[in-house]
């Protein structure tokens, strides 16, 4: 029954859920067909069928241009088209950025089990092959590769940016780059200081191709490895700075694994940690949220509330403890610090 003030609700939001299927069928084809490969220079409509080898009618491909043109991924100016930065970026088979395994991966771990909701929710969860398993080597293998153009794409920065603010950076010398996959965000962190040398940490397949983009780099004298789950291999030890980002989420023991990097760490050192951090009794960030739902839906509910892990450090024995939330251009995020002395 509408209550009176329910004629102030605009309806707006259903338009845009409306649109977000549309979007994705776009930036799908526009990947296959590989519009931005075409497009470096300004084509009209016959020019680009042509160069896409379309030999129907080319009115359909225009009403397909002027879509990606809505999104943003081209420019139409007198009938011409061509590839926007955006395209040129991420959407060119060419660029060391191109993001079409990268967004296939993800679709395929965010979106499998959309089209069984109601199902799902009637009666049960679905069985997971085990090489959909998120703390399966397996799976994180098969991710590794994608992650390493989504970190080049801006997320290693931004992690670095973080870290260098840090007090204790200026004068680290050894850094854990905890469950690191590609090891990226650990790399920049590397070269933005001289003196400074990383140890990345991750699954014995996932090193073996971390290996090949930390050579790409340029840094495989600054940066050695340990193979192994995090769970039961030895960190090492002597870190100034541990970071952990989106990785935390498969720890068996928290008080004694968070124990662990305690003792890892320098008496001045600190453990960074950066994951989401839900609110509201788990309702935000609302990009976070929906994008786990798939993955909620079949058992593999992996989100930290905010909180969480700052309190697994403070019982673990951290003596300084903070947290902040921090936006790093896609939601909010949790980033907590710890350190053994006050």
């Amino acid at each position: 029954m509408m209550k009176e003030n329910d004629n102030d609700v605009p309806m707006d939001s259903l338009f845009d859920i409306l649109a977000g299927p549309v979007k994705m069928a776009v930036l799908e084809a526009a990947l296959d067909l590989k519009v931005a490969d075409v497009l470096e220079h300004g084509m009209p409509v016959q020019a680009v069928a042509r160069a896409l080898d379309i030999r129907t009618d080319p009115k359909g491909l225009g009403f397909f241009l002027d879509s990606m043109a809505a999104m943003g991924f081209l420019e139409k100016q007198d009938g011409t088209y061509r590839n926007t930065g955006f395209a040129r970026r991420y959407l060119h088979s060419g660029s060391p950025l191109y993001m079409k395994p990268f967004i296939t991966r993800i679709k395929g771990m965010q979106h499998k089990n959309l089209g069984r909701i109601t199902d799902i929710v009637r009666n049960g969860p679905p069985g997971v092959e085990k090489s959909e398993v998120l703390a399966s080597e397996v799976t994180w293998e098969k991710a590794v590769a994608h992650l390493a153009a989504y970190q080049r794409a801006g997320m290693a920065r931004r992690a670095a940016d973080l870290v260098q603010a840090l007090p204790e950076f200026k004068d680290a010398r050894k850094l854990l780059d905890l469950g690191g996959g590609p090891g990226l965000m650990g790399a920049e962190m590397v070269r933005r200081h001289p003196r400074l040398k990383g140890v990345l940490m991750d699954q014995a397949a996932i090193i073996h191709l971390a290996e090949k983009e930390i050579r790409k780099e340029g840094l495989e004298q600054r940066i050695s490895f340990i193979p192994g789950d995090y769970n039961e291999t030895d960190f090492g030890g002597g870190y100034d700075i541990v970071w952990a980002s989106h990785n935390l989420y498969y720890v068996r023991d928290p008080r004694r694994f968070y124990a662990r990097l305690g003792q890892a760490l320098t008496d001045k050192g600190v453990v960074a940690c950066l994951h989401e951090g839900l609110t509201r009794e788990r309702t935000r960030p609302a990009g976070i949220v929906l994008s786990r739902l798939s993955l909620a839906l079949e058992g593999q509910d992996v989100s930290f509330e905010q909180g969480q892990i700052a309190g697994y450090l403070k019982k673990a024995g951290f003596a300084r403890v903070e947290s902040r939330t921090v936006n790093l251009g896609v939601d909010d995020w949790e980033l907590v610090t710890a350190r053994k002395t006050v």
